[in-house]
């Protein structure tokens, strides 16, 4: 497992995805509900809470519906749009059902019913696409695109910091 920062916490995308997915579908309570559709959407996009939290904010008031829209990358300040896209798994009728959570939703509650439930750092998700891509072979500047990142510094040294230590562990 590989733990260069401190809210690494080497989670496997697609295990990561199944569980929380998991939990989305065989909970009944909205708050639950609401707050897995961000970290879903977070997730799939390899973004910052907030950003989750503003795209479905932004979708949810967007007529007529899309399940993508460009948001601003927070932490940049020459105003950099990326595209965030809805996780398919999760329906517009759902999505409107609990839009009444969502809107109210900020970044302290649904990263402390992240930590809660799940045991791990929302920044966790956003590393854990970033080595989901890497391991497929995505060139680091495409990863930087999706993420919003506006240097290949982290994406560069996380994912050769990632593949140094598995060719150190496969060596025979």
């Amino acid at each position: 497992m590989v733990k260069p920062f401190a809210w690494d916490k080497g989670l496997d995308y697609m295990k990561t995805y199944k569980l929380i997915l998991d939990h989305y579908r065989n909970t009944n309570r909205d708050t639950s509900k609401a707050y897995d559709i961000i970290l879903l959407t977070q997730l799939r996009n390899g973004s910052r809470l907030t950003e989750a939290i503003n795209f479905l904010n932004k979708i949810i008031e967007t007529k007529p519906f899309k399940r993508q829209a460009y948001i601003r990358v927070e932490k940049r300040k020459d105003g950099y749009e990326r595209l965030m896209i809805l996780p398919e798994e999760i329906s517009k009728q759902e999505l409107m059902r609990v839009s009444y959570i969502i809107r109210e939703a900020n970044k302290w509650k649904v990263a402390n019913y992240c930590r809660r439930t799940y045991g791990f750092n929302t920044h966790a998700l956003r590393y854990a696409l970033i080595s989901y891509l890497s391991q497929k072979g995505i060139a680091p500047q495409i990863i930087a695109k999706i993420t919003g990142h506006k240097t290949l510094d982290y994406i560069v040294y996380y994912t050769q910091q990632q593949k140094a230590e598995e060719v150190l562990k496969d060596l025979r």
